[in-house]
């Protein structure tokens, strides 16, 4: 589990941050940059400008058609270029439905024959206009003249040429120069206006998470490390968020075991001065007699002086336990482990206490499987278990009674079993079996020796094998089970025990 949240602190995000800014940054101009066309460019100066040119257009297709009929109207009636008046006769209808035309005639020469009444076609210049029709169709350039608005149709006239030329008014744009810069001046302003908001909106859930990383490291900084980060997206700031929590966990970790370590502390002090109080007590008590004399014989005296002895060795017994469980309870327990084969050991502690558990009457039945099982364990932690279980089993026993261990395994454990006969025990009282300073037969503690704190340092040692121990009871009969790991990982050297 460590190993995954160490990978998930330390993974990089998939998306760079100054990417998606480059990106926002890039959209929001192209945005204003369109801004700015839709303003400038779809001015409604240049759409007047264009109906113009669209009517413009119109109009000199009308003329071009006009012209063409007036020209086949003159060939139709074989008219004479010399014969004016039917010439005016021809065009004069149609001066009248066309006012804003002018109409010309002219011979070869560019001698003016007839002409309506526009000042403008009074003056031109047929030869000149001539030139530049001519240079306009030669070169194909329209563009050339791009507001030109003369039209001239060839007249062949009973062996005469002619030429039959209309006019129309020349399309001059209505273009405000002012009021066009005064549309850019909008225009750019929009569109910069258009950026910064765009940028803003498009930016605010970047700083809005920014404000609540911060909000969420003041909180942590204030202590309070249960609150997490919330995670989004997968970029340089959900790996910052993600890397805080990581941080903040081993920090809160940190702190409910110095927290938990604080309090095993004041409980050890708080039971150790509890303890201590009544042989203490009692010691001070019989050295008073002594000092005072206060013995009727020197056999009295002698009692006195035992009795002192015995009880300053049950304090030294204490004293030695607890500085056991004390050092168990630190959170850096040096551990040294060894393959070991669990039966052997086990036949071994049992030799070593049968000729205790005869002396009291006791029969010993023990089931152990001949083949060796290998466990990894460190050795002498796990005789202080097995010992203070066997140990307890010979006090607490009924005379003539009968104890039992056995050992058997499955593809994950060993687990082993020591059962003694004893006085019928209740549910809750088996619960508060392994907790510190907790006597079992509490009626006969003055009787049989013990602190209370063997079966507490045999509950730690088998936990910091990764393993479980607890005590389970049928009428008089109480047993006490062991499972360890049979695949123990450690990178410690490992030994045989041989037994």
């Amino acid at each position: 589990m460590k190993t995954k949240d160490h990978a998930n602190k330390i993974s990089r995000p998939p998306v760079n941050l100054n990417t998606k800014l480059f990106l926002i940054f890039i959209i929001c101009l192209i945005v204003s940059v369109l801004t700015f066309y839709l303003f400038v460019f779809m001015n409604p100066q240049f759409e007047d400008i264009r109906d113009q040119q669209t009517e413009q257009q119109k109009e000199e297709e009308n003329i071009k058609k006009l012209l063409v009929q007036l020209t086949h109207s003159f060939e139709k009636k074989h008219i004479n270029l010399d014969d004016v008046d039917s010439i005016a006769s021809t065009i004069n209808p149609v001066t009248d439905n066309h006012p804003r035309l002018g109409f010309l005639v002219a011979n070869a020469k560019g001698d003016v024959l007839f002409h309506s009444n526009n000042k403008k076609i009074r003056s031109t210049n047929i030869q000149y206009l001539l030139k530049q029709k001519l240079a306009a169709e030669s070169t194909d350039d329209s563009s050339s003249n791009p507001h030109y608005s003369s039209f001239i149709s060839l007249l062949s006239l009973q062996g005469d040429i002619g030429y039959l030329i209309i006019e129309g008014p020349s399309f001059e744009p209505s273009f405000n120069p002012t009021k066009y810069i005064y549309q850019v001046y909008i225009g750019l302003g929009c569109s910069v206006l258009v950026f910064f908001i765009l940028f803003l909106l498009c930016t605010r859930p970047i700083t809005r998470y920014i404000k609540q990383i911060e909000g969420g490291i003041s909180r942590i900084v204030n202590k309070d490390w249960t609150y997490s980060i919330p995670v989004k997206g997968k970029n340089e700031l959900s790996f910052l968020a993600r890397n805080i929590n990581w941080m903040t966990e081993q920090m809160r970790q940190r702190f409910e075991k110095e927290r938990k370590v604080e309090q095993a502390k004041n409980e050890l002090i708080t039971n150790l001065s509890h303890d201590l109080r009544t042989p203490l007590t009692s010691i001070i008590g019989y050295l008073t007699l002594v000092k005072d004399k206060q013995y009727k014989n020197s056999e009295e005296l002698e009692q006195y002086i035992q009795t002192t002895y015995s009880i300053s060795f049950k304090l030294k017994n204490l004293l030695d336990e607890l500085f056991e469980y004390t050092k168990l309870s630190l959170p850096d327990v040096d551990m040294q482990f060894q393959k070991v084969d669990l039966g052997g050991l086990l036949y071994q502690l049992v030799g070593e206490y049968t000729p205790i558990f005869e002396n009291r009457g006791l029969d010993v039945k023990v089931k152990i499987p001949d083949d060796a099982v290998f466990i990894s364990i460190d050795i002498e932690k796990i005789i202080r278990v097995f010992d203070n279980l066997l140990s307890n089993a010979e006090k607490y026993s009924h005379e003539s009674g009968e104890i039992g261990i056995t050992l058997r395994t499955n593809e994950e454990q060993v687990i082993t079993s020591i059962s003694n006969n004893t006085d019928q025990i209740d549910s809750e009282e088996l619960s508060h079996l392994f907790e510190r300073f907790y006597r079992m037969d509490k009626a006969r503690s003055s009787k049989i020796a013990g602190s209370g704190v063997g079966l507490s340092i045999a509950k730690r040692i088998v936990e910091l094998h990764q393993g479980e121990i607890w005590a389970e009871s049928e009428q008089n009969k109480i047993t006490m089970y062991v499972t360890l790991p049979l695949h123990h990982d450690t990178t410690e050297k490992e030994a045989v025990y041989a037994g």
